[in-house]
């Protein structure tokens, strides 16, 4: 039986199911890293790889909109039919938009941290 998506209730296509796999892989090598450095006491290294395990999370759900943006530079779609398929991907799925913010946070105080001296 094949896996039916949230999003569409249509089938996931064997290329989108390798990409949410590889990233979901990636965000838990990730995920484990950040433990290890909260665990060995490095607070922003951890917060860094924290922040990149959350924007990998969120590339999960993002393959329709990659796959969108290819097809439109191959079918010469409009940028207004761009921005409706964008809108009802993320109406379909609003966490990927708030894990992505997220990871950008945690991985921006990362970096303000190193860039100040904290590590």
């Amino acid at each position: 039986m094949k896996s039916i998506s949230r999003r569409t209730g249509s089938p996931q296509s064997p290329q989108e199911r390798t990409w949410r796999r590889v990233f979901f892989y990636l965000s838990a090598v990730m995920g484990a890293l950040a433990t290890v450095d909260f665990d060995a006491g490095r607070l922003v290294h951890g917060l860094g790889d924290a922040g990149v395990a959350c924007l990998l999370l969120s590339l999960m759900a993002q393959f329709p909109f990659v796959q969108a943006i290819v097809r439109a530079d191959a079918h010469a779609r409009s940028r207004e039919e761009l921005q409706r398929e964008m809108e009802k991907l993320r109406a379909a799925q609003p966490w990927a938009d708030r894990v992505s913010a997220a990871g950008w946070t945690l991985l921006l105080a990362s970096l303000i941290l190193r860039a100040a001296g904290v590590a």
